[in-house]
């Protein structure tokens, strides 16, 4: 199971990197990748876990003075990514995405 999560932060550089950095910590503990900026692939074992992720990352939005939108999907199983990307990013996709 896996959901989609992704974000936007609207600060210039160094701010933007610092609440970044925060963001990306709300993802430990979950194996994760990276295919676009702000967009990731989580690995997740269950419902209750998309929302341990959903909320560590609101309370970093609103922790902040900036202005934080995240998108977290709905969790799912299996399915297919396609796209235009390195090589190297699809096993590593696909590793996170598999049932």
């Amino acid at each position: 199971m896996h959901v989609v999560v992704s974000w936007d932060i609207s600060t210039g550089k160094p701010r933007w990197d610092e609440i970044n950095e925060r963001l990306k910590e709300g993802l430990s503990g979950y194996s994760w990748v990276r295919p676009l900026t702000t967009f990731y692939v989580v690995r997740i074992g269950s419902e209750a876990d998309r929302a341990i992720l959903r909320d560590r990352l609101v309370a970093v939005a609103r922790s902040v003075a900036e202005t934080v939108y995240i998108v977290v999907s709905p969790a799912m199983a299996g399915g297919r990514y396609d796209g235009y990307l390195p090589k190297d990013t699809w096993p590593e996709l696909n590793e996170r995405s598999d049932p």
